[in-house]
């Protein structure tokens, strides 16, 4: 593999905090240096790269991407999900189970590994497999030979699970067999609404997701997880409140990881629509996710909660739907949003509001080195030896997300129509250019 230098780049590594003008070297997909001294001059007989004084970061690690495939094919394939990942500065993809079939089984998971090989996808996927046989909630998946078949966590989707005896009993043999439990903090019987429970709701003549279902569902699990010791992630957390109960738990030397999806940082529960007869402002669909945008207060806390280090990863939470399914009265319209070409912009824009005195490091290590050290892996950082993942990005660039120029298969973003800051320009993964804007708009 050719020897090439990345220079006169604006280094940004979340592990050492670095935030300096300098080069990083790639050979045979790793990085050979990395550090200020490394210029096109110090480097001999390699292939330079200009950066222009762009950011140059490690790719983004994002641990919730779900697609169609198998089963749906028409939501996302793992290829275009791939093609949509490489393009928001996604390196690395934790694909979620809840597929047709569901991937509940060690053929399942080998058949994500192949298919992404099969297909020449650009990124890196990495299969999760149920929590639960078919996501029912009613028997646990045999966790121990998917994890040797390559599922790197487990989850039950976006299905809650009510019966408290399988969580016990699913905690204490994922901590005996070495596997990573993922768990959405819900409680079934509430989670019945369509947007968050509020006033709004009611004058806007809909069902609600009350915050009380998440907080019963987290003080649940978080009590099975100091019963059985076993590490938990605890998956999209969308309350201020929340974190008071994990405030306490990590008191108590739980291993705990939380993660919140980038839109519920950037949204609240008003973004769904005023109720007018105005089409464009009415009911956004694209706006129904669930968990669901919360209030203005809770929406601050997650910021607060990001900078105090309290919430470890930001998430896409992708989830496509076709507009046959988005395109319906709000009540019956699927939940889901497309995230992946939005994750890197909707953090960068933030971090470009002087009010919530966001880093960019910071912001950058909950979606680069905070996920590769849950998940045991060696990308996420700018490091000698480590994989060559990267993205080339302009933390200033101005654009408009529109949803027909999203390379998702399903454009179903709440940030159509919106202005973001912070744009990805290329992407290495392993040392292999996998996208380019300029060529990427000009072909």
């Amino acid at each position: 593999m050719t020897r090439q230098v990345l220079y006169n780049a604006r280094l940004l590594d979340p592990e050492t905090g670095l935030d300096a003008v300098g080069g990083v070297v790639v050979e045979d997909g790793v990085f050979a240096d990395v550090g200020e001294h490394v210029t096109i001059e110090s480097v001999k007989g390699a292939d330079g790269h200009d950066c222009a004084g762009k950011a140059l970061a490690p790719g983004l690690i994002d641990m919730r991407v779900t697609t169609g495939e198998p089963g749906s094919e028409h939501r996302e394939t793992l290829a275009s999900a791939s093609r949509a990942a490489v393009g928001g500065g996604i390196t690395s993809m934790v694909v979620m189970p809840d597929t047709e079939p569901v991937i509940d089984t060690p053929a399942l998971i080998e058949y994500i590994r192949r298919t992404g090989e099969a297909q020449n996808v650009l990124n890196r996927v990495y299969p999760s497999g149920a929590l639960t046989v078919g996501l029912e909630g009613d028997r646990m998946s045999e966790l121990a030979l998917m994890s040797k078949a390559g599922a790197i966590l487990f989850s039950n989707g976006d299905k809650p699970l009510r019966s408290t005896n399988l969580v016990r009993r699913s905690l204490q043999y994922a901590k005996g067999v070495g596997a990573r439990v993922m768990l959405r903090p819900d409680d079934a019987e509430l989670s019945t609404g369509s947007m968050n429970a509020s006033a709004f709701a009611a004058r806007l003549g809909l069902r609600g997701l009350p915050v009380q279902a998440e907080w019963i569902g987290l003080q649940r699990d978080l009590t099975l997880a100091e019963m059985t010791q076993c590490p938990i992630i605890i998956d999209q957390v969308t309350t201020g409140r929340s974190f008071d109960f994990i405030t306490d738990a990590r008191k108590r030397a739980l291993d705990i990881t939380v993660t919140a999806a980038a839109h519920s940082l950037y949204f609240n529960e008003l973004d769904i629509g005023d109720g007018t007869r105005d089409p464009d402002k009415a009911y956004l669909t694209y706006c129904k996710v669930n968990p669901p945008f919360r209030s203005e207060s809770d929406r601050l806390s997650l910021i607060e909660a990001l900078r105090s280090g309290a919430l470890d990863i930001i998430v896409s939470a992708h989830n496509p739907q076709p507009p046959e399914d988005k395109r319906l009265p709000f009540d019956e319209a699927s939940f889901g949003a497309a995230g992946l070409e939005t994750l890197l912009s909707a953090l960068t824009t933030l971090a470009d509001e002087p009010e919530y005195e966001l880093d960019l490091l910071s912001v950058l290590k909950a979606v680069t080195l905070n996920p590769a050290e849950v998940l045991g892996l060696p990308q996420g950082r700018l490091k000698k030896d480590a994989p060559a993942d990267i993205m080339i990005f302009d933390p200033r660039t101005p654009w408009k997300c529109e949803r027909e120029k999203l390379r998702s298969r399903s454009g179903n973003s709440p940030f159509d129509g919106r202005l973001l800051t912070g744009r990805v320009l290329k992407t290495m993964i392993a040392g292999k250019w996998v996208f380019d804007r300029a060529r990427d708009e000009t072909s």
